[in-house]
């Protein structure tokens, strides 16, 4: 009996070894991520998917198919834009590729951030500033943004089910 006792024990000792350090306590309500019901919403997911490099929900904030990232290219010498698959692939290269990656929103004013119009357009223009590493880049960009159901079943949310939720169709970057 006490054999089996320590045999029980030994195994619940092993078992609570493999427990993640780094995730969070159970049933811990606190969370970094909103539910992006409004535009104020949707640039906290935004920063936060950059300062933890998390691709995942940085796919949520972008509108599905639809979504253009639009840049100017110093190779080309013009502007150019990017479809949703190939941003979401060179902005994991870039999470990957840096140790530290901070973003933080200049000057977003309170009735911007509590907007929450569902089925409307809404463009507007942000000041950042972006750390990677050592190297800080400030600039300004405009999103193009609604709050809208998913557009596709290809598009479905991991994280809001088929809630309206904030989602960028549009950023025209400029440095």
């Amino acid at each position: 009996m006490i054999r089996r006792l320590t045999g029980i024990a030994a195994g619940a000792l092993l078992l609570s070894a493999c427990r993640n350090p780094f995730a969070p306590p159970l049933g811990d309500p606190v969370s970094v991520w909103t539910d992006q019901e409004t535009v104020g919403g949707l640039l906290d997911n935004f920063r936060q998917s950059y300062t933890r490099r998390d691709s995942l929900r940085y796919a949520e904030c972008l509108a599905c198919p639809d979504f253009r990232f639009n840049y100017f290219d110093a190779d080309l010498g013009d502007y150019t834009w990017m479809p949703r698959e190939l941003d979401l692939t060179t902005t994991a290269r870039l999470f990957d590729h840096y140790q530290t990656v901070d973003l933080r929103w200049v000057g977003i004013s309170d009735q911007l951030a509590a907007l929450s119009t569902l089925d409307s357009l809404i463009s507007f223009t942000v000041f950042f500033e972006l750390s990677l590493d050592a190297e800080i880049i400030t600039g300004h960009a405009r999103f193009h943004v609604i709050r809208s159901m998913p557009e596709s079943d290809a598009c479905r949310s991991a994280f809001y089910d088929d809630a309206p939720v904030f989602r960028i169709l549009q950023w025209d970057d400029d440095l």
